[in-house]
């Protein structure tokens, strides 16, 4: 697995950490990531433990960045999907403190 940045938590760590997946999906996934050599947020998206939305979420927390919900209805519109029922918060995802 690649190491995170200084200071910063692996990302299967941090979405263990918030309750997004188990450690049973967790080293589910990181068995498969070194099957595949995929990215592990990748890897969880496949293996259907997260959404790509979650997925996008704990990335951006992961790297400081607060993920811009305002754009959850066009995410959701191009792939057809009807965007989540929370997606109007204000400046708040799931993830954020």
């Amino acid at each position: 697995m690649a190491t995170a940045g200084v200071g910063r938590k692996p990302l299967g760590q941090a979405m263990l950490e918030t309750g997004l997946i188990t450690r049973r999906q967790l080293s589910d996934a990181l068995k498969a990531q070194r099957r595949t050599g995929e990215r592990l947020g990748r890897v969880l998206v496949n293996l259907g433990f997260v959404s790509e939305l979650e997925m996008f979420e704990a990335v951006s927390q992961q790297h400081g960045l607060v993920f811009p919900s305002r754009f959850l209805p066009i995410f959701h519109r191009e792939r057809g999907q009807p965007p989540p029922r929370d997606a109007f918060a204000r400046g708040r995802t799931r993830m954020s403190p």
